[in-house]
């Protein structure tokens, strides 16, 4: 049995495979490729038409199971495309690259004396703790990208990275501002009577919250990576499957739940920064809100942030 699968994109030519043998996914994107120049099959989206819609083709198994010579193909050409786990790294290695030039900047006492902020006191042991958290927090997701994470894609398009990483070069680079003493808006006797009055006056604690929140977070990606693991040498590389122990029937994805809480306690220890505030307000909306799509996706109903309440 042989199928035509049409070109969309003028760059890609229509291709002839023969479905007789049985091809998986991959060997199909193999011979699309060497019809178009040897491009490379991560640029080529293949779908298929049902009911006027293009359904893209993503079951390693589909043309052994599903295909027949009655279904129209077609494919597209994605554009260039970089590795998921490459994006990753690009993205967390931004703010200590954007943290480590600001936090040295901050030690050059001409510097200080030009640039730093004439309402805030000059902080630098507050500097130093505060870059001391940025730097371990996103050296901890450099080492969980290079050896726990896996992903179910293997690449996305290049000129996506720039929209991914506007979030962590950008927004949380904006934090490093606090190290001239900009985006702090409360004075320290107001700010450290409102930490009394909530029984978080004491740094020590709020330091050793962050880390343990770390430590949570770090665990919940082993488990997952152990888990998918489990799932694949059982069969499923495809289908997501929930975890449904331990820490898991708590919430739906401790793995968000830990990040978010890490940064809470980095902004207290931050005294509050506006430039902190903002990029916890940014990343605990769209991790809720990929929360609740693995709520949806589950349909479970498990806890975002405090268990059985929210």
């Amino acid at each position: 049995m042989t199928v035509t699968i049409k070109s969309r994109s003028k760059g890609l030519r229509d291709t002839e495979v023969d479905l007789s043998g049985k091809p998986t996914l991959d060997d199909v994107l193999k011979q699309i490729s060497s019809n178009n120049r040897n491009i490379s099959k991560y640029r080529i989206r293949l779908t298929y038409k049902k009911e006027d819609k293009q359904v893209p083709v993503i079951s390693d198994t589909f043309f052994q199971e599903k295909a027949d010579d009655s279904m129209e193909f077609f494919i597209k050409d994605l554009g260039p495309q970089i590795s998921w786990r490459l994006v990753f790294f690009c993205e967390y290695l931004g703010p200590i690259l954007v943290h480590s030039l600001f936090y040295y900047l901050s030690t050059i006492p001409k510097i200080v004396e030009k640039c730093h902020s004439s309402s805030s006191e000059y902080n630098p042991f507050l500097n130093r703790v505060g870059y001391s958290l940025i730097v371990a927090h996103y050296g901890k997701r450099l080492f969980e990208t290079l050896f726990i994470h896996q992903f179910s894609l293997a690449t996305m398009p290049i000129f996506n990275l720039f929209k991914n990483c506007f979030h962590y070069w950008v927004l949380s680079g904006l934090i490093s501002f606090g190290y001239f003493g900009y985006g702090f808006p409360f004075g320290n006797a107001k700010l450290f009577r409102y930490y009394s009055y909530l029984k978080l006056d004491d740094l020590g604690t709020l330091i050793g919250l962050f880390v343990v929140s770390e430590l949570w977070n770090l665990y919940c990606h082993i488990k997952l990576r152990l888990w998918g693991d489990y799932q694949k040498k059982h069969g499923n590389s495809k289908v997501r499957v929930p975890l449904n122990q331990g820490i898991f029937k708590l919430f739906v994805a401790p793995n968000y739940t830990f990040e978010v809480w890490s940064w809470v306690w980095f902004t207290f220890v931050f005294k509050l920064n506006l430039f902190a505030v903002l990029f916890l307000t940014v990343s605990a909306v769209q991790m809720y809100a990929w929360a609740q799509k693995k709520n949806k996706k589950y349909h479970t109903r498990r806890a975002f942030l405090i268990p059985y309440i929210f």
